[in-house]
């Protein structure tokens, strides 16, 4: 697999960046920089981020970089991002459902989800907003 440039990265699997980061073909920073990189050309006009944990997910990235290079034990998804809908509980940002009145509820444990996903050695983003028209239309039923 040949890991030329990071618009390679952000089109890539879990799976397959999990296998790249395991084997030292890239470093789980480089994939980081690589989704941010992504999220910021695309994100204006989509607007799907509205939270982002960059300056986390940097943190965690140098971290699983130390694990890779110290041999450490490494679960399926070492250093691979993952995004979470603002819906589902990330302890450290809001779980506000797209409504602007729950922009202090912050959960005290993640879901059962991310848990697992950052056992696996996953990277959570907080990113993706739930669509404010499936709130609208289950309040017209």
């Amino acid at each position: 697999m040949s890991l030329n440039t990071a618009t390679e990265l952000w089109r890539m699997s879990a799976t397959e960046l999990a296998e790249a980061i395991r084997s030292g073909q890239v470093s789980s920073r480089e994939v980081i920089e690589a989704h941010l990189r992504r999220i910021e050309a695309v994100n204006n006009s989509i607007n799907a981020v509205v939270i982002s944990m960059a300056e986390q997910a940097l943190k965690a990235a140098k971290t699983a970089d130390r694990a890779v290079a110290a041999g450490a034990d490494l679960g399926p998804f070492h250093g691979v991002p993952f995004t979470v809908k603002e819906n589902i509980d990330v302890t450290g940002t809001p779980t506000t459902h797209g409504f602007k009145a729950l922009a202090n509820a912050y959960p005290i444990r993640d879901a059962p989800a991310v848990e697992r996903l950052k056992a696996a050695g996953g990277d959570p983003d907080r990113s993706h907003k739930p669509s404010q028209r499936r709130y609208s239309l289950a309040l017209r039923e």
